[in-house]
């Protein structure tokens, strides 16, 4: 959560020195480069979070498949730079240099990110948290530093490159309970890879779904455009601090143990509650962005964004949808259904590349926002319907009703020109929790595990790695 908020102040502090233009690069190059290593580790990385969640694997097993995969990931780095270089030279010569620093922050933090595998399986999220402020703190104050002198995505990039390298000798200088080591055996590897096939292909779609819209609006548009963007979509990246961020990876190695437990009504008091906390949490996050949109942009962004404020309105729409779609989505692992998984996110991911495809053109970054919504909304229905779960109609019934309620206030306001009245808003804010709290979708119990992957987060600062 700290990290996301400093973040934010250094994304803003951007906007300021690289504008539009280069903020679109900024989010375009962030976007693009990531889908050259969708198959880094062909899945394997999946595979294993979801078997070391389940707390069955004895530390040495863990080491030595954490090495292996660290090493394939390296070797297939190593490969695809020629390629990376090659293909850039000719599409995206203006930010060649950019894009191969990125590309260099992106290998050093695929090491971070295995580590983290690790930390995140057994619920430890200290070092992982020391980690992001100090990696956050270097960005900030090198990037920063660098902006005032070069003002170009290139400096914020080489402080990023800096940030890595310092996360990695954070992790490597006894923190960490394994050392890095060159382990590749071709027969295991294999066999790991044709377990991470689904998960890989899944990282594909989820890769092209989540990213597609800024590269889309770049090629079909320009750098201002995707720059317009960025802001907009920061609003969302914000509001799913809690359910991204905190909320479903604190509760996805519990799910992995209760789902495999014979008491199912354990299983289903527990998903329910998880709904009703992300359903009830993400809908006011949701409220507060449509209503302070206008101020969020005129306070925080040059003049030039205003094109933002009506496009940030649209992308949080998404959060409620998205929210409650990757705890289905995490469902369909544990329950070891990733062919499923797989098969919905393939079908949505053409939906959104699709519905971009017919919408940028004339909409621009407003029809890039409204192919995000729908597609997450048809993901989200997929979803559920697979998932093995046992469906508490009148709760789903309440949720409905929750939703045509605010639909309905929100078309009223905007045919009153009250859109942008903080009043309205914040008043909406408490009507709506007071409704949440009659209709039973916040509860008692529902309250202590809604703080409760703050409470683990923050705890684990505090302690030493073997008292937690």
């Amino acid at each position: 959560m700290i990290t996301r908020v400093f973040g934010l102040g250094f994304f803003v502090f951007m906007s300021y020195f690289l504008l539009e233009k280069g903020m679109g690069q900024y989010n375009f190059i962030s976007s693009f480069v990531p889908f050259w290593f969708v198959l880094s580790d062909f899945g394997i990385s999946g595979y294993l979070y979801r078997e070391w969640s389940a707390g069955l694997i004895d530390l040495d097993k863990i080491r030595y498949d954490f090495n292996l995969v660290l090493t394939l990931k390296l070797i297939m780095s190593v490969i695809i730079f020629i390629p990376f270089c090659i293909v850039n030279w000719f599409i995206n010569q203006e930010i060649f240099f950019a894009l191969v620093l990125y590309y260099i922050f992106l290998v050093m933090s695929i090491v971070v990110s295995q580590i983290e595998t690790y930390l995140n399986s057994t619920n430890n999220f200290r070092l992982g948290a020391i980690r992001s402020i100090i990696e956050k703190i270097i960005v900030i104050s090198v990037g920063g530093i660098s902006l005032y002198i070069f003002p170009n995505v290139e400096s914020v990039f080489l402080a990023m490159v800096i940030s890595q390298f310092v996360a990695l000798l954070y992790y490597f200088t006894g923190r960490f309970p394994f050392r890095p080591s060159f382990v590749f055996v071709w027969t295991y590897a294999f066999d790991l890879i044709k377990k991470g096939i689904p998960f890989a292909l899944f990282s594909i779609f989820l890769t092209v779904y989540g990213r597609i819209d800024m590269v889309m609006l770049k090629f079909m548009k320009n750098f201002e455009t995707v720059g317009w963007y960025s802001a907009a979509y920061k609003a969302y990246e914000m509001a799913n601090i809690f359910p991204g961020v905190l909320f479903l990876p604190a509760i996805f190695p519990v799910m992995s143990r209760i789902v495999n437990l014979e008491n199912r009504e354990k299983y289903r008091n527990f998903l329910n509650s998880a709904l009703r906390i992300l359903f009830t949490s993400s809908l006011l996050l949701s409220i507060f962005f449509i209503f302070f949109a206008h101020y969020v942009i005129s306070w925080f962004f040059p003049d030039s964004f205003v094109p933002s404020v009506l496009a940030m309105r649209i992308i949080v729409l998404v959060l409620t949808s998205s929210s409650l779609g990757w705890l289905f989505s995490n469902l369909l692992i544990i329950q070891k259904k990733e062919k499923i998984s797989l098969g919905i996110i393939v079908v949505s991911c053409a939906l959104n590349v699709l519905l971009n495809w017919l919408f940028i053109p004339q909409y621009s970054l407003y029809g890039a926002a409204w192919a995000t919504v729908i597609a997450e909304i048809f993901n989200l229905i997929l979803l559920q319907h697979f998932v093995d779960w046992d469906k508490d109609w009148k709760m789903l019934s309440r949720m409905f009703f929750v939703v045509i309620f605010l639909v309905a206030f929100m078309v009223l306001m905007k045919m009153l020109g009250l859109m942008n009245n903080i009043y309205v808003g914040s008043s909406l804010m408490v009507l709506t929790v007071l409704l949440f709290w009659g209709l039973g979708l916040l509860q008692k119990d529902d309250v202590g595990m809604f703080y409760l992957p703050f409470k683990n987060k923050f705890r684990s600062l505090f302690y030493k790695q073997d008292e937690i």
